[in-house]
């Protein structure tokens, strides 16, 4: 869930899980497109693997590879002292575009 307002910021929302597949052929890179079609974010949690990013650049993918390793340890910490609440939808999509479209813009 999207607890943390820089998973609203950088993601649009809670980071998507998509669906396990073999190494060896073009399953994980269908899986990540059909889980990521549609969503706001770059970043995807690939069952049983992990998580693999987009973005318009190598250096847009590494930066949404490190956010979501960041998020995933901060919610971790936080579930340990009870369940972190969630930010509700029309907030989510408020920050995501302020963070997208006008913060550091300028």
């Amino acid at each position: 869930p999207c607890v943390l307002t820089m998973m609203a910021d950088e993601f649009g929302g809670e980071i998507p899980v998509g669906p396990f597949a073999l190494i060896g052929d073009d399953s994980i890179g269908r899986g990540i497109v059909e889980t990521l079609s549609g969503s706001r974010s770059p970043a995807v949690l690939m069952a049983n693997h992990g998580p693999f990013t987009i973005g318009r650049d190598a250096r847009a993918a590494v930066k949404a590879a490190a956010m979501c390793e960041e998020v995933a340890r901060t919610v971790h910490i936080a579930m340990q002292g009870g369940r972190p609440v969630p930010i509700e939808p029309e907030l989510i999509d408020r920050l995501n575009d302020r963070y997208q479209n006008v913060y550091g813009q300028h």
